[in-house]
């Protein structure tokens, strides 16, 4: 019987010396269709975080070679909702790039996207040094979050 620790379970690489962690709250979920051309269409699941608009693509698909899609909100140009043969359709516009999902929620996952993105100057994104203010015992510098160092396990 193999023994895998939560770090596994949640696909965290646990070689080095460096765990990062973020907190990303997830807004909407559901299964989605993504075009990645026009005539080829990728199943699979379209997250929407407070950062991010994530799109896994199921294993059938991914055996063919289409990869996982994550798009930055903050590069997020433009949002449109259309109407599809039989469900909405969503056309996102970053990098460039154009994105079309079709899923049964899309005017749900339309609104709360635009509600993200109208309040995305807003979303405090910590990622410079001053958001760490406490230091450990083992000399690692920990976000004033934690009560407990995730290094050494020493209490703060």
């Amino acid at each position: 019987m193999a023994h895998f620790s939560l770090y596994d379970q949640h696909g965290v690489k646990s070689g080095g010396d460096r765990l990062q962690s973020t907190i990303e709250i997830t807004i909407f979920m559901q299964k989605a269709i993504y075009y990645c051309s026009k005539l080829i269409a990728a199943r699979g699941i379209i997250e929407l975080t407070d950062r991010m608009l994530n799109f896994e693509v199921s294993s059938l698909d991914a055996s063919f070679g289409i990869k996982n899609i994550s798009i930055d909100l903050g590069d997020v140009t433009d949002v449109k909702i259309l109407c599809g043969d039989l469900n909405p359709k969503i056309v996102l516009y970053a990098n460039a790039r154009k994105y079309e999902f079709v899923l049964s929620g899309g005017q749900e996952l339309y609104d709360r996207l635009k509600d993200v993105l109208s309040m995305s100057g807003e979303r405090p994104l910590c990622v410079d040094k001053s958001c760490f203010t406490h230091k450990c015992r083992c000399g690692r510098e920990i976000n004033n979050n934690y009560h407990f160092c995730p290094w050494c396990g020493a209490k703060i």
